[in-house]
Order: structure tokens, then C-alpha cells, then sequence
């Protein structure tokens, strides 16, 4: 009886021991702390093009004469813009489109012919030569610069700077805020882009250019574009260990 209750009590005094031994080897291996941060990085550049979005449109008796004309103002404006750029990479026309046109006289709508409409989209790789464009676009019949909208040939790779910008600005946080807390910054588990793009946007509106009354003396518009602002924003998360 006395064997019996010895060996039940050493029994147990292992099993305490083993299991003290197994919560040690648990604790030491649980995951360790981590530190989240965001960054942010920015380039501001002066824009180096200018995309125009020219409108022409007719509106005539017969469907015809209205698309004949609409083509023939297209064909005088796509060799202006020729000279100015590639014709086969900057100009992109739209197919011509031709419905009845209709006008409200204050009771009804009053049929007034048939309207004839195209547009055409044009990059000006050279933003110094807007003046000299636009001077002869409004020499011709067209009836709109429907859009003007700046933006940088190298937008992709500004964008991809802005991106290590960001990464530099978390990194740099995180060695900040682990140097206040008085602990060591470890390696890197997670990280990623939240936001990628331009502030406020793509390119910078300057809005319409109407020609209704042709009276602009041969002159072209001059502009003043704005700054481009690329942005990015990052999450990184790191490990940190006393």
C-alpha cells in the first residue's frame, strides 16, 4: 500500500513537471508583438503634355450635306493635328454619328434637320506648342474644344517613385515610434499599397473652348497648367521584440 502511494505521488510530480516544462516551451514560442505605421510619398512636376478633345458638328436640311461637312471639317483638323504629332499614336477620331435634330419653341419641339457630329482626341507631346495649335483649330469650322487636360509622359514611372517614397516615410516612422517605446524593430511581415494616384486627379481640367463666333483674331489660347501631385500610401508591419 505504501509502494502503491509512493509511485501514484512521484507519478504525479512528473506529470507536473512535464507539463510545467510543455507550458514553458508554449510561452516561449508564442508569435511576437508587432507595430503597424502608414506612409505617404509625394512628387509635385510641372505637366509635359496636354490631350484636347476637339468637337465638330453640323447641322443641315438633308442628312447628308450635314455629314459631309462634319467629314471635311474632321479631314482639316486631323492635318493640323499631323503637324503637331503622330498621326497614327496622338489623334484618335470617333465614328460620325448623324440623328434629327430638334429645337422646343416654348410648346413643342420643332424639327430643324439633321445633325451630323464627330469627335476627335489629340496628345500635344509638346506643351509649348499649344498657343501655335489652338490658334489653328479655331480657324477651321469645328465647333469646340470640348477638353483640355494636362498631364506627364512619365506618369508611371513617378508613380512607381511615390510608391519606395511611401515605404521610406513607414519605415522611418516605425524606428521613431520604436525608439520612444524603448524596443527593437524587427523584420517585416506585411505590407501594402492602399492608395495610388494623382491629386486631385489625373490630369487637370481647364473645362471648354467654345468657337461660336470665330472671333479670336487667329490667336491660340495660352495656359497656365497647374502642378501635378503624384501621391502613394502604404500599411507596413513589422516585428517588435524588447
Amino acid at each position: 500500500m505504501y509502494l502503491s502511494l509512493k509511485f501514484i505521488m512521484n507519478k504525479a510530480i512528473l506529470l507536473a513537471i512535464v507539463s510545467g516544462c510543455l507550458f514553458s516551451c508554449n510561452d516561449s514560442k508564442r508569435e511576437p508583438g508587432s507595430i503597424k505605421v502608414s506612409g505617404e510619398g509625394k512628387i509635385r512636376v510641372k505637366p509635359d503634355l496636354v490631350i484636347l478633345t476637339i468637337d465638330v458638328s453640323f447641322v443641315q436640311p438633308r442628312m447628308s450635306e450635314a455629314v459631309r461637312l462634319s467629314q471635311a471639317t474632321v479631314d482639316s483638323v486631323v492635318n493640323i493635328l499631323a503637324e503637331f504629332g503622330s498621326k497614327q499614336n496622338d489623334i484618335k477620331t470617333s465614328s460620325i454619328s448623324a440623328n434629327k435634330e430638334y429645337n422646343y419653341n416654348g410648346r413643342r419641339n420643332v424639327f430643324v434637320g439633321y445633325k451630323a457630329e464627330q469627335s476627335i482626341d489629340f496628345v500635344l507631346n509638346d506643351i509649348s506648342q499649344f498657343t501655335d495649335l489652338t490658334a489653328k483649330l479655331l480657324a477651321t469650322r469645328i465647333n469646340s474644344i470640348s477638353q483640355v487636360q494636362f498631364g506627364h509622359s512619365k506618369a508611371d514611372s513617378l508613380l512607381r517613385e511615390t510608391d519606395l517614397l511611401a515605404y521610406d516615410d513607414a519605415l522611418k516612422s516605425a524606428h521613431k515610434l520604436c525608439d520612444r517605446a524603448d524596443v527593437k524593430l524587427g523584420k517585416l511581415k506585411y505590407l501594402t499599397n492602399t492608395e495610388t494616384g494623382f491629386e486631385p486627379s489625373v490630369y487637370s481640367n481647364m473645362g471648354s473652348i467654345n468657337t461660336f463666333n470665330k472671333s479670336y483674331g487667329g490667336e491660340g489660347f495660352k495656359v497656365s497648367p497647374e502642378i501635378l501631385v503624384f501621391m502613394s500610401k502604404v500599411i507596413s508591419e513589422y516585428e517588435i521584440s524588447n
